[in-house]
């Protein structure tokens, strides 16, 4: 009975993770010919990958309040609701106004299944949780894959409505499945040997948790502006639609393979190195875009996608590593989620914007291989030993 119920959580977890990333993929190869047919401005364009973004990091940023309420499976249910919703719209589309409500909609889904999902996984797994974080996030990269490669193929068969809109019914069976799965009760809060509850510091006045969010939003924005603007970019200079979104593709492949095969290889709980490693895959892709695109880009797609892969589930990981008990950390990573993902969100629209006054995607890339090695020198600071005293209480701190 245990392993059927352990069987049924992971096929829910993989199925749902599917569902995480085809409003944002499946779009990006379509821009071209959703411009012309719902004129969209330039604009318009960088706020379809931006604006889901956005809406992912506002969604989370409720999540600890929402999550002192109500169950990890309470919420993943209503998100994934909201998911289905947003992307079944996608059918009615008849102007750029429609299609960026749908983007937002869908938005506020994905982040309140992202917020909830690493808590309601610590909950249920406990020491494996880093291994099953990287399932989670194979699938989440995955899906996004199948909508880049996918979408193409099925537009030039059914049309791009059906294209964009069909992943609702992917989005219904993770529903299906949801609805049978039953998570363990969370351990309750810490108490003081006095007997009362210890008085938790507020998240925001943390500067570790600033800085996780940091380290998570920024990783997630070279991500997102991959996924908005490389397709695009690659159609600009001759490629097709199919070719453009088959390398993207192929990156999120990549991404796949770095998100289920970094995790296992963490050991103790020191999880620099591999983010490291990570952060140095991201820049040898960066730099190939930059300075070399066209002599090898399966290479730099290939090798960015690996450090991306790695590097979502790792800063989630080390965020949950940072406190023991599960509805804390749960909270922890809502923050960085909320806070994060809305640094995320404004990654594509800047790289957009950058694309207008230059002409081209270089100045963007350059903008985040800056970033990526920032990023080097600030996860050098989260050594293990410093996890407790980054979250002790004042109190704590001075004892």
């Amino acid at each position: 009975m245990k392993r059927d119920a352990t069987f049924l959580t992971l096929a829910a977890l993989v199925t749902a993770g599917l569902t995480m990333r085809p409003l944002l993929t499946s779009v990006s190869t379509q821009l071209p010919y959703l411009q012309h047919a719902l004129a969209l401005d330039a604009t318009a364009s960088s706020l379809l990958a931006a604006l889901p973004m956005l809406m992912m990091g506002i969604s989370a940023c409720a999540g600890s309040a929402l999550l002192r309420r109500y169950s990890a499976r309470s919420l993943l249910l209503p998100g994934l609701l909201l998911l289905l919703t947003g992307t079944a719209l996608r059918q009615w589309m008849s102007s750029g106004e429609l299609l960026l409500a749908t983007a937002a909609l869908g938005g506020v889904g994905i982040g309140l299944v992202q917020m909830a999902m690493p808590g309601a996984l610590r909950q249920r797994f406990g020491q494996r949780t880093p291994a099953v974080t990287g399932l989670w996030s194979g699938a989440l990269m995955g899906g996004g894959g199948l909508g880049a490669a996918l979408t193409p193929w099925l537009s030039s068969h059914v049309g791009w409505r059906i294209a964009l809109s069909g992943w609702s019914l992917l989005i219904l069976l993770a529903l299906a499945l949801w609805t049978m799965v039953r998570l363990p009760a969370p351990r309750a809060v810490a108490h003081t040997t006095a007997g009362s509850p210890v008085r938790e510091t507020p998240l925001y006045r943390i500067p570790r948790a600033w800085a996780l969010a940091l380290s998570f939003g920024l990783v997630n924005g070279t991500y997102a502006s991959l996924i908005a603007w490389l397709p695009d970019a690659l159609i600009a200079i001759g490629w097709t639609a199919q070719r453009s979104g088959t390398l993207l593709a192929l990156m999120i492949a990549a991404q796949v393979g770095g998100a289920l095969g970094l995790p296992l290889l963490a050991r103790g709980q020191d999880r620099r190195p591999l983010l490291l490693l990570c952060l140095a895959c991201q820049a040898i892709g960066l730099s190939g875009f930059l300075f070399a695109p066209l002599a090898a880009p399966w290479l730099w797609a290939s090798v960015a996608g690996v450090g991306l892969g790695g590097a979502f589930p790792l800063t989630l990981v080390l965020a949950l590593d940072h406190l023991s008990l599960p509805a804390r950390a749960a909270r922890l990573v809502a923050f960085v989620q909320g806070i994060g993902f809305c640094a995320a969100g404004a990654m594509p629209f800047i790289a957009g914007q950058l694309r207008i006054i230059t002409g081209s995607l270089n100045a963007a890339w350059g903008l985040h291989l800056v970033i990526v090695c920032l990023l080097m020198a600030l996860n050098l600071r989260f050594h293990p030993k410093s996890y407790a005293q980054a979250f002790a209480s004042p109190t704590q701190r001075q004892s």
